[in-house]
């Protein structure tokens, strides 16, 4: 492995960035509890045959709602679905059906193959739409951190047969992603996620960028690393170029984990990114 300098680990490891990290992991599992109290769920669906191929659906009252999947963070190696059912109070009370997507972690699964099982299960949630009580023609995504890698991989308009419908997915909502990952390789979490030199090309949404029939909402902390800013800087102005329909936000004040709590109710600001671009109005 190559010698990790301090200020690299700094810039790419958000733990590193972000002393109290776990006070954030904290909250949000509470908050998640109390979610899962308030609001009827089904839990455990099963949209693969991996271990954690399985989502957690929060239905709005109407059947037919707008329909909106969340992909949580954790650099590919952690978290879980469980700890982010509290988006489900941020857009069920504005009539969105909202789905917790888990996914297969390293290193029990290789990046690729994550990112290859990330879009079956967006493909199979756009098809089983209205058994989840959804609007399969009002499909958003959004994700966090590796969330938002992988939903912005998934879109990519070079797939070839394994390409997603133009459409299937009207717009999504990118929050502090990673899009170019070469810097993965000189990190400590490297250990874990056993990205190889051979792989980054693959995985890397800078290199095979969103299909352009997808709007795009790019969204960063302004207390984030000056390297993790960039990279939303860089990928949305690469989408933009190509001809997507992308916005970019920077979050005043918020840091890699702090940014996640601008979603916790309707009116936050990261909700409403979010409702906006599910197109769903005050």
């Amino acid at each position: 492995m190559s010698v990790v300098s301090d200020d690299h680990e700094w810039q790419y490891n958000p733990r590193h960035s972000v002393p109290d990290f776990t006070r954030h992991a904290e909250r949000a599992a509470a908050l998640s509890r109390a979610a899962r109290e308030r609001n009827a769920g089904r839990y455990d669906i099963a949209y693969g045959d991996s271990p954690l191929s399985t989502l957690d659906v929060f239905p709005a009252a109407a059947p037919g709602a707008p329909l909106h999947v969340f992909l949580h963070g954790g650099y590919w190696r952690g978290r879980d679905k469980a700890d982010y059912s509290y988006v489900a109070d941020a857009l069920v009370p504005r009539g969105v059906t909202t789905v917790v997507m888990n996914y297969d972690l390293c290193p029990a699964a290789a990046l690729p193959e994550i990112a290859r099982r990330t879009r079956e299960g967006l493909r199979w949630i756009h098809r089983n739409a209205a058994a989840l009580g959804g609007n399969p023609d009002r499909l958003t995504v959004s994700g966090h951190s590796a969330g938002a890698h992988l939903i912005a991989l998934a879109l990519a308009d070079d797939a070839g047969a394994d390409r997603l419908e133009d459409g299937a997915i009207k717009a999504a909502v990118l929050i502090s992603g990673i899009y170019e990952l070469a810097p993965v390789l000189d990190i400590t979490v490297n250990e874990t996620i056993g990205l190889r030199p051979e792989m980054v090309d693959g995985v890397s949404p800078m290199r095979h960028p969103p299909s352009t029939a997808t709007a795009l909402t790019v969204v960063v902390g302004s207390a984030e690393t000056p390297a993790w800013i960039a990279q939303s800087r860089d990928f949305a102005t690469l989408c933009r170029g190509r001809g997507s329909r992308c916005s970019y936000h920077t979050l005043a004040g918020e840091d890699h984990f702090s940014i996640m709590a601008r979603m916790e109710k309707p009116d936050d600001a990261l909700s409403r990114l979010v409702l906006d671009a599910a197109g769903v109005k005050e």
